[in-house]
């Protein structure tokens, strides 16, 4: 391993780390300064919620461990966390860490799944908009583009219910199993991926269509459909590769919405729930596996991106 990649990846490492420091700090405190702190969110939950008197809620406090000082109450959940032992829910019970698992199965499904159709169509959808680029019908894609871009997914995700479960009743709201369970959600969240990377693979698919390679394919009589596929089709994606990882991990934070309206009850919706009652075991816990999943797709960019540098110029140096 060379000096370079040694320093690389230490780099990385301390990227990461700083990373979920600073994060799960914030966490920290924004729920330590919200109006109502979760023993009082958790006494209005109770059944005897007009009965907890100030000593009770002072010892519910005390068994919460909300009384100790806030580096006091960092330092402990960080150390736990070390040992995998993020305590348990204030509303349910349960352990944290296996709602956490549970939920980032449900939101990694989702993610995959919209990971393939993202990449099935921004291949079809880019090299169509390539190849129809001085046409009517390619300025008609880059504006369908434009429009999958600007709208949210969970607007999509609310169309599709209402229109193919509603009023069509194609589909179930609730209880589908299967792919059907997580397809609609992946779909949604797929949209506005497939119409930024769309134009963006054309783009590429022109600028490598107009260097050297292509150029010789010519004079070698080779045809555009086979030159498009050949040389400058691959090129195009691999520079979109470490993009489209950082696109992924965005998927795994902003599947918040769409989980919620498919009652998907994956990381996001988790997490928007603990939010709403003030689960500050659960809420420090999903923000930090979040984190860490957002910080693991940009360090495989990265990753991705020297290994495309460092071919680059090895190629560079070779045609020298």
């Amino acid at each position: 391993m060379s000096k370079a990649t040694r320093r690389f990846i230490v780099n990385k490492i301390l990227e990461m780390l700083i990373t979920l420091v600073v994060v799960t700090l914030i966490s920290f405190l924004l729920v330590r300064l919200s109006p109502i702190d979760p023993a009082e969110a958790y006494a209005r939950r109770s059944s005897a919620a007009f009965s907890f008197t100030d000593e009770q809620m002072e010892a519910l406090r005390e068994d919460m461990g909300l009384n100790d000082p806030l580096p006091v109450q960092y330092v402990t959940w960080v150390w736990d966390a070390l040992h995998l032992d993020f305590g348990e829910s204030f509303v349910s019970g349960q352990p944290v860490f296996e709602k956490v698992t549970t939920a980032i199965g449900i939101t990694v499904t989702i993610v995959l799944i919209s990971a393939v159709i993202q990449a099935v169509f921004i291949l079809l959808f880019g090299c169509l908009c390539y190849l129809t680029r001085k046409r009517m019908i390619g300025r008609a894609l880059i504006f369908l583009c434009i429009a999958g871009v600007s709208i949210p997914s969970f607007f999509f995700a609310s169309s599709y219910l209402d229109i193919f479960a509603v009023k069509l009743g194609l589909t179930s709201v609730v209880g589908n199993t299967g792919l059907m369970r997580y397809l609609p959600a992946a779909v949604c969240i797929a949209i506005g991926c497939i119409a930024l990377f769309s134009p963006m693979l054309a783009n590429n698919i022109q600028k490598e269509m107009e260097q050297d390679s292509a150029f010789y394919a010519r004079c070698r009589g080779l045809s555009e459909g086979k030159i498009l596929l050949r040389y400058a089709l691959p090129s195009a994606v691999v520079t979109l590769l470490p993009s489209f990882c950082q696109m992924l991990g965005l998927c795994m934070a902003g599947s918040a919405i769409v989980e919620r309206v498919f009652s998907l009850p994956g990381l996001g919706y988790l997490i928007i729930d603990s939010v709403l009652y003030r689960d500050s075991p659960v809420i420090h816990t999903t923000i930090l596996f979040l984190a860490f999943s957002l910080v693991m797709f940009n360090i495989l960019s990265d990753i991705l991106r020297r290994i495309l540098q460092r071919d680059a110029s090895a190629r560079e140096g070779a045609r020298l």
